[in-house]
């Protein structure tokens, strides 16, 4: 097995006693974890009724999920971890999975004191410890009120003049008295309101009042428990200083009641304000004893939900259970997609052909011996479909892969891209980002993100890696890699943060001349003089452009050959012949011949010539609108014109050929059928392809197959042993076909245009890249640094601001548009040259991966 092709797959079916299908699915998932399950279900009654009993099933499972969560959100508050990685399989539960029990009542009656778990006692304490938390909350609050009331000593010292008001009116409040229309008496309410409420508060105190009413607030907000949403809320204490009896005792019930006001009933006088803050501290304090000791009895219970430790048997109650609920949720789904027979039960799927013998080795030794295995090729009568694509990866080609699946998954036995994007993919960025000192960085990065990795594999599964840190970690070889190769075209470019280094001797003098020993060039990249010069940015122009498309042209020829792979691995030479052959002619007759006459340009010595370097653009252009014709001044070798009117008469012929070879080929061999049966060619070679033609998901869990494919626009119904009706494989007439063909003709011909354009993206990042790292450096580091006349003092402002802003944009946002356009130029303009990804991906049931116990699958 390898990266190239997808691994050899074989349709198994298993048929186990019908009262051990459960077990059967849950040992399989558990220690084979290889098995691709294919719906093969009956639409009958039966089968309704099942589903039904399954949906109830999986809805009491999401109830018990529920549950679990706010054990764990309770754990989480007071960091308690649970030792997902020590999952024990279905430790506490002792009836059969996926049939015949109820764990909603057996998970029920665990919790219910098992290993020390009491459900009950649990939210007891939990009960017990909101009601402290809000006593204490209040009592804190009344503390602060008191606090905020002492500064108002004018308020609180005067006499009562019955029923809370003042007969002598001190002071400010004389004046406010005065203010307020001169009426006698005034009344002080106390307590605290909602920050957020403070306007809503105001507002209305005022218009019931008719402005009677003068509150003052607090500056400092306190953090209050809420009674009802049990949650932090921020509070301010206030005073309402109010004249006449505009504000009521009922009103001051309906304020505490729909805004959340809290009122406080301040004694008159210090000593009695200093004996009831004394009282309230005293018991703020009793309370928060006893809030501490039932924290820890709580701490104490919740850590028993968390791990039980017991003798030899040591597992997590609720990360056990939790997978014990996955895996049912798993189960039921996979038995609605068995085959129920009378006793028996069939569960059909896909297993790698190496892994077979492991299958059956695990059905005899692990089940009963009224189950047994039988094994079929993809090519077999009773098999559903085509086979998924399966590539056996590890923690480095892994994430090279996601690349390529992201852009959709290969058909079965395609040649698959993944093991080239190992290469391409970071070389294509380094073209763009091609700096020493930034590759550097990111390499260095990447090393540090490789070097950790188990370290931060083990802070993932208990989900203490952050967002941010768990993507980079998932990618950390592709960063490294792309540091690599940024660091390597730096090179190239002879560029370390926008300042060239002279390894070897330059081959100018200091007025522009060349002064290389016997001619010859600059060993290695580019030679350092050029930088500073005049013509710098016209010399660099130059060279990336014409790089990024010898590089683009180059890699779509490669991808247009790896496409003749395929077609000779399904036996489809008619494809081989009359659509790949004139892809090829095409492609090297004009782009190619473009890249040839560049690279020709460049290994001539145009100084020892008696005429200037012809223009290139002008010479392809003419190649075109004037065939065979080439003036003697800008001809770039002997018989150029012959040379260019054979290339422009193969690649015109080449069309033509792509467009109708291919329909006609197929109508005169179906010819006495009247109508172009959707076999393709696969009928004049092997019938390997007809069987493995490019399925979709639905082919999975239907069988039916996908149009499209290498010579094949659909899968005779012999392919799926009779499974389907004809009408199922349908017919499409010559004009339908024809269609089809022109279309994929000028999306190909079209493409190899606008795609060469798209690869001078690499061109345009990386003359970005270079432009702002040499402003960075010129205006900060040179400017700011060391021209500005600060010294020291202006060197390390020079640096900091240069540092910052390399951060900022060259490593941060620039890599992102660098990584976007690297996938952009694998995914349109490489793929699409002989990658079809119309498969769907091996989906095994594994309950021992770190996916499905995280819950992700």
């Amino acid at each position: 097995m390898s990266l190239l092709r997808s691994a050899d797959m074989a349709y198994v079916t298993l048929d186990v006693p019908d009262d051990e299908v459960g077990t059967a699915i849950q040992k399989v998932a558990t220690r084979f974890r290889k098995l691709h399950v294919v719906d093969i279900s009956r639409d009958t009654p039966d089968s309704v009724q099942r589903f039904k009993r399954t949906k109830l099933a999986v809805s009491e499972l999401g109830a018990m999920e529920r549950k679990l969560d706010e054990f764990e959100t309770l754990m989480n508050k007071y960091g308690i971890e649970i030792p997902y990685e020590d999952i024990k399989n279905f430790e506490p539960i002792k009836t059969a999975p996926g049939q015949n029990r109820n764990l909603a009542e057996e998970m029920k009656q665990y919790f219910q004191g098992k290993d020390g778990c009491n459900e009950r006692d649990l939210k007891n304490f939990i009960n017990v410890v909101q009601k402290l938390e809000i006593q204490v909350a209040q009592l804190e609050e009344k503390i602060e009120v008191i606090d905020f009331a002492k500064r108002f000593p004018q308020l609180i010292m005067a006499e009562t003049g019955g029923a809370g008001y003042q007969s002598e009116v001190p002071g400010d409040i004389e004046r406010a008295e005065e203010k307020l229309g001169g009426r006698e008496g005034y009344k002080v309410i106390w307590g605290t309101v909602p920050t957020y409420m403070k306007g809503a508060f105001t507002r209305t105190l005022a218009r019931v009042s008719r402005f009677n009413a003068i509150p003052t607030f607090g500056s400092e907000e306190m953090k209050v428990m809420d009674k009802t949403s049990k949650e932090q809320v921020s509070r301010v204490p206030f005073n309402i200083v109010t004249v006449g009896k505009f504000i009521s005792n009922a009103f001051t019930k309906k304020l505490a009641m729909y805004m959340n006001v809290t009122i406080y009933d301040i004694p008159r006088g210090l000593d009695k304000i200093d004996e009831e803050l004394k009282s309230a501290r005293s018991a703020r304090a009793d309370q928060l004893t006893v809030l501490t000791k039932t924290k820890s009895t709580l701490k104490a219970t919740l850590k028993k939900f968390a791990r039980c430790d017991g003798g030899a048997v040591s597992f997590s109650p609720v990360a056990t259970w939790r997978s014990a609920i996955r895996q049912e949720r798993v189960i039921l789904e996979t038995m609605l997609m068995v085959r129920w027979q009378r006793n028996f039960a069939e569960i059909a799927g896909w297993v790698p052909q190496a892994e077979v013998g492991n299958l059956i080795a695990l059905v005899d030794s692990e089940l009963s011996g009224r189950s047994n295995v039988s094994v079929q090729p993809p090519s077999g009568k009773d098999v559903r479909g085509s086979p998924p694509t399966y590539f056996p990866t590890n923690e480095f080609t892994g994430q090279f892969q996601s690349i390529v699946d992201t852009y959709g998954i290969a058909s079965y036995k395609e040649i698959n891209p993944g093991l080239f994007t190992i290469i391409t993919f970071p070389f294509l960025f380094g073209v763009m980002y091609g700096d020493m000192g930034h590759g550097f960085l990111m390499a260095s990065f990447g090393a540090w993100l490789v070097w950790n990795g188990d370290k931060h594999e083990e802070s993932l599964k208990r989900g203490q890696l952050g967002e941010l840190m768990a993507g980079m970690h998932g990618a950390r070889y592709v960063l490294f890699f792309m540091g690599l190769f940024g660091f390597y075209c730096g090179t190239i470019y002879n560029d370390i943060v926008s300042v060239p280094i002279s390894v070897f001797s330059t081959r100018w003098d200091t007025k522009g001349h060349w002064a290389g020993k016997d001619e010859s060039p600059y060993p290695y990249g580019v030679d350092p003089s050029w930088y500073g010069t005049t013509n710098q940015l016209q010399f660099f122009n130059s060279l990336k452009m014409k790089a990024s498309v010898i590089l683009g042209v180059t890699q779509m020829i490669f991808g247009i050959s790896l496409g003749s792979l395929n077609h000779i691995h399904f036996n489809d030479y008619i494809g081989l012949i009359f659509e790949w052959i004139p892809r090829m002619c095409f492609m090297c007759c004009t782009f190619g011949y473009m890249i040839a006459i560049i690279i020709y340009k460049w290994c001539v010595d145009w100084s020892s010539t008696d005429r200037a370097p012809p223009n290139l653009i002008q010479t392809m252009i003419k190649m075109f609108l004037a065939p065979g014709m080439v003036d003697k001044d800008s001809e770039l070798y002997e018989g150029q014109a012959k040379v260019q009117l054979i290339l422009i008469v193969i690649a015109l012929v080449s069309v033509p050929v792509m467009l109708f070879a291919k329909p006609i080929i197929q109508q005169f061999c179906c010819s006495g059928k009247g109508r172009v049966q959707e076999e393709g060619y696969a009928e004049l070679g092997d019938t390997e392809m007809k069987n493995v033609a490019h399925a979709s998901e639905e082919t999975r869990l239907t069988g039916e197959s996908k149009k499209s494919g290498y010579g094949s626009l659909d899968d005779n119904k012999d392919n799926v042993g009779g499974a389907h009706d004809d009408e199922e494989h349908g017919e499409h007439s010559f004009s339908d076909v024809m269609i089809h063909q022109g279309i994929h003709t000028i999306e190909f011909v079209l493409g190899c245009v606008s795609n060469t354009a798209s690869y001078l993206r690499l061109w345009a990042l990386s003359l970005a890249h270079a432009e702002l790292a040499e402003v960075f450096w010129s205006k900060l580091i040179m400017g700011v640094g060391f021209g500005s006349g600060l010294g020291v003092t202006g060197i390390v402002a020079g640096y900091a601001a240069w540092f910052m802003a390399t951060f900022a944009v060259l490593l941060c946002m620039d890599t992102m548009e660098c990584v976007l356009h690297a996938l952009r130029l694998h995914w349109v303009e490489f793929q699409n040259k002989f990658y079809h990804a119309e498969g769907y991906k091996f989906q095994a049931l594994d309950f021992e991966s770190q996916a499905f116990k995280s819950g992700e699958s």
